[in-house]
C-alpha cells in the first residue's frame, strides 16, 4: 500500500538497509519510467518530422537523451530497492535521481531559453546570405 505519510519521514529516505517496496508503489514507478520511456519515442518521431529545422532538432535530442538516461537509471534504481540492497538499494537514490533529472532540465530549459533564439536567428541570417550565391 503506498502510505505517503512515510515520505516525509526522513528515516524513510536514509535507511541504508531499504524497507521492502510494496507491489504497488513499483507498479506506480514501473509506469512513471514507462512514461519517460514513451517520451523517448514521443521526441524520436518529432525529430523525424523536424528535421529542416536544426536547432529545435537539437532540442528535441536533449530532450530525449535525458529520457532515455533517467527511465534506465530509475529501472536500475527500482532493481535495486526491490531486492533491498545494503546502500545500494537506499531510497535517497531516488531523490539524488529526482534531483539530476531537474538539473538536467534545468539546462535544457536554459539552452530553449538563451541559446535557441541565437540560433535560429544565425540560421535565418545563413539562409538568406546563401539564397545569393551560386547553385
Amino acid at each position: 500500500m503506498l502510505h505517503f505519510s512515510r515520505l516525509l519521514d526522513w528515516r524513510f529516505w536514509f535507511a541504508l538497509k531499504p524497507s521492502a517496496i510494496g507491489e504497488k508503489t513499483v507498479l506506480a514507478v514501473v509506469i512513471c519510467f514507462f512514461l519517460l520511456l514513451a517520451g523517448v519515442v514521443v521526441f524520436r518521431v518529432l525529430i523525424k518530422i523536424k528535421k529542416k529545422n536544426p536547432p529545435l532538432v537539437k532540442i528535441f535530442k536533449k530532450f530525449q537523451k535525458m529520457l532515455s538516461t533517467m527511465a534506465l537509471a530509475g529501472f536500475v534504481l527500482l532493481f535495486l530497492g526491490y531486492e533491498q540492497i545494503y546502500l545500494l538499494g537506499a531510497h535517497f537514490w531516488f531523490l539524488v535521481w529526482l534531483l539530476g533529472l531537474l538539473v538536467w532540465l534545468g539546462f535544457i530549459v536554459y539552452h530553449m531559453v538563451v541559446k535557441l533564439p541565437k540560433e535560429k536567428s544565425e540560421l535565418e541570417q545563413k539562409k538568406k546570405f546563401e539564397k545569393y550565391l551560386p547553385r
